[in-house]
């Protein structure tokens, strides 16, 4: 007889208890490098990311920053967003300010997608790219706060007092 507990399961048809099911395998992302596990609680759109930024991380992305370090240089990707190579590099520095893009070392032109929020590949390789880059969390900057800020004031101004209505008298024959 095969019970778990106050639990058992019975074959409604011959009435015969059944054996209980194995014991669940533990996958691969259980624990606590999964996506679900590091939500990030900046979400991007809240980070007032410049279309440079944007298309950086798009670009980046393409060639394989998502899966795996990659030579990124800011020539390389003012040439692809058709940006100049200041926008470049500016768009760069902050990604990497704001932990959407990792540096693999500091001296390095080598940059990843943080693999808490961009991950393409196999689930034991985000794992193994989680601990050996061990990911920041993605956290707004002061530039983005200043954004937040801004729109917060702009929906108080916006607060819709009593509204006017005009009445429409209507005269049957009569002058106004």
């Amino acid at each position: 007889m095969a019970r778990r507990g106050n639990i058992a399961l019975v074959n409604l048809d011959t009435g015969a208890v059944l054996p209980a099911p194995k014991a669940r395998t533990p996958h691969t992302m259980d624990g606590s490098y999964t996506l679900n596990a590091y939500t990030d609680d900046a979400p991007l759109y809240s980070l007032a990311l410049s279309g440079a930024e944007w298309a950086t991380i798009d670009w980046v992305r393409s060639n394989g920053g998502a899966g795996a370090a990659v030579k990124v240089t800011a020539a390389a990707v003012a040439e692809a967003i058709l940006a100049t190579e200041t926008t470049a590099k500016t768009a760069l520095a902050r990604l990497v300010k704001l932990n959407i893009l990792l540096k693999t070392s500091p001296r390095s032109q080598t940059y990843q997608l943080n693999p808490r929020r961009f991950w393409e590949g196999s689930g034991d390789a985000q794992v193994q790219a989680c601990r050996r880059l061990d990911p920041p969390p993605i956290t707004p900057d002061a530039k983005a706060v200043a954004a937040a800020k801004k729109a917060a004031e702009k929906a108080a101004a916006k607060t819709p007092g009593p509204r006017r209505t005009t009445a429409k008298s209507t005269t049957n024959g009569g002058t106004r």
